[in-house]
């Protein structure tokens, strides 16, 4: 119980924090029989880009570090994406996605070895944001 309170605050706090630099997109991973659907916040503090990656019901599936070395590290992974063949897959691509979608509004990626496709769509702002 303590963890799942946990997990709901880091969450909550991750949404509330965002800086007048972070920048959301709607995510969706397609796999050959399956799909996610969620929100990717990055922001990039100290010249590193910082993110998670979280479901339409507001759980936190990835949180990750783009290194000054162009290295991707996962933290506090879903027990479902918490295996070491997952891991690797996600950290490889997100190494290519991150760098990409930094620069860019929207994007596509597509692993043609595994079959996943990336697709970050931005945000429309809301009155929030506009206030900042």
């Amino acid at each position: 119980m303590r963890i799942i309170i946990l997990s709901f605050v880091l969450t909550w706090l991750s949404l509330v924090s965002v800086s007048a630099q972070g920048r959301r997109w709607s995510v969706e991973l397609s796999f050959k029989k399956a799909g996610i659907t969620g929100l990717c916040i990055i922001d990039t503090i100290d010249q590193q880009p910082r993110g998670t990656i979280l479901n339409e019901f507001g759980l936190k599936m990835v949180d990750f570090v783009c290194m000054p070395n162009g290295k991707v590290k996962l933290h506090n992974l879903v027990p479902m994406l918490n295996k070491w063949y997952v891991r690797r897959v996600l950290r490889a691509d997100l190494q290519q996605i991150v760098p990409q979608l930094v620069k860019q509004d929207s994007l596509t990626f597509e692993n043609k070895k595994r079959h996943i496709t990336y697709r970050f769509k931005p945000l429309k702002p809301t009155e929030d944001d506009t206030e900042r």
